[in-house]
Formats: C-alpha cells, structure tokens, sequence
C-alpha cells in the first residue's frame, strides 16, 4: 500500500508540474539595431546575418527580421534604428537556452562592428482565455457538446466535452482533437436570434452547440436547437 500511495503521489506531482510548465508565459525578445555605416548593404548583411543564426532555434514561436519602415514618419515613430528583430519564445528557459546557444553567440562575435547601438525590449506576454484549434481539427462542422467557461461581448469559451455528430460537409481530419479544448464561438453573421442567445449564456452553463470552423481560431454558432430558440423567446 505505502508503494502505491508513493508512486500516486509522484503522479500528482508530475501532473502539477506539467500544468505549471503550461501555464509559463511566453516571451518577447525585441532587439533593435542602429548599424555602424547606414548603408542598404550594411543592413542586407545584418539581416542575412539574424536569418542565418538567429532563427530555427528550439523553442521559438515567432521569428522575423527587416529593416525600419522609411515610410512612416510619424511624431511617434521611432526612427533611431535600422533592423529590428523580433523573436517569441515558448517560455523563459527557451530563451535561456537560445541567449547561450552557439549560434547566437557566434552571431554576437562575427556582426557586434555591424553596429553602433542595440536596444532589446523582453517582454512576457499575457495568454489568451482560449486555445488555438488543433491542425486536425480545421474545418469542422457538427455538434459539439461542452461547458461555458467564459462569456464576452456576442461569443462565448467553451470547454468540449463530445464531439456528438459530425456532419458530411466537414472537412476536419480528426474532429476529436477538440475534445478538452476550450474554444471560441461566436454568432454567424446576420443571425440576429443566435446572437440574442450567446449574449444571455452564463458561465457554468453546459450546451449542444450547432458549430463549423469557417476560418482561424473560432467556431461559428450556425443554428439553435429547438430548446435554445424558445430560451431566447422566453
């Protein structure tokens, strides 16, 4: 018994840490360049220079570099820079691991007389209330049946529970990739009723949702039940 107590505790352990390690905040790292000669060519290389070290590092979510917009001269825009270098990171330790990997540091040593200043702006960034919709699941169009986890302004976060019914038209490879999602649903465009009855949900709330995933991250609300079009009367 104490064996089995022991080893149940080092699952609960295991699984908080997990939740944890999910719940890190991903990381900004934002550096800009003011090159050394302000050149065209000078850019060029620094740029080539932050595709060849900089990106395809573990852990990277983001990863883009070009040189300042000379177009937008606005009071506001600040123009004291040349290349600007933007990277996301998974977590702190992914950018840990990329501030100490070779490339990066070789890429410090091979371009620092490419630049007179360099300014950085890290930055951890706030986690949406939702979940991205799994790759096998875009384009799905069906029943799902879940709770409400949150409400805004005309869409509702639901947490899937089911997948209950799959209709012909849809086209996910894996319509049960949304099971334990917590996803996006709004109204369809135009549907006056349905739109009635997202605003009068409450959280907590557990519904069979009429759905299609027509683009991004969200789910459209496509047609009430029987139920829920006498809710919205009532």
């Amino acid at each position: 018994m104490p064996r089995i107590l022991i080893a149940f505790a080092v699952l609960v352990c295991a699984a908080a840490a997990a939740r944890l390690d999910a719940a890190e905040p991903q990381l900004a790292h934002m550096v800009f360049f003011t090159v050394t000669e302000d050149t065209e060519q000078n850019g060029e290389a620094l740029i080539a220079a932050c595709q060849e070290y900089l990106s395809g590092h573990d852990g990277t979510v983001y990863f883009s570099v070009g040189s300042r917009a000379r177009d937008l001269e606005r009071e506001v825009n600040d123009r004291d820079f040349d290349v600007a270098l933007h990277l996301v990171f998974a977590d702190k330790k992914a950018y840990d691991k990329y501030a100490t990997h070779p490339r990066h540091l070789k890429f410090i040593e091979e371009n620092k007389d490419r630049w007179s200043k360099v300014r950085v702006f890290d930055s951890y960034l706030s986690q949406p209330d939702h979940d991205s919709i799994p790759t096998a699941a875009k384009g799905f169009a069906g029943m799902l049946r879940g709770r409400v986890v949150g409400t805004q302004q005309g869409q509702l976060t639901v947490e899937v529970a089911e997948i209950a019914k799959v209709w012909s038209h849809s086209k996910a490879e894996a319509p049960k990739a949304l099971v334990g999602k917590n996803v996006v649903v709004k109204a369809r465009e135009g549907a006056e009723q349905i739109a009635r009855f997202i605003s009068a949900v409450k959280a907590g709330e557990s519904l069979e949702l009429d759905v299609a995933n027509r683009e991004g991250d969200t789910l459209t609300l496509l047609e009430l039940t029987e139920r829920q079009r006498e809710q919205v009367k009532e």
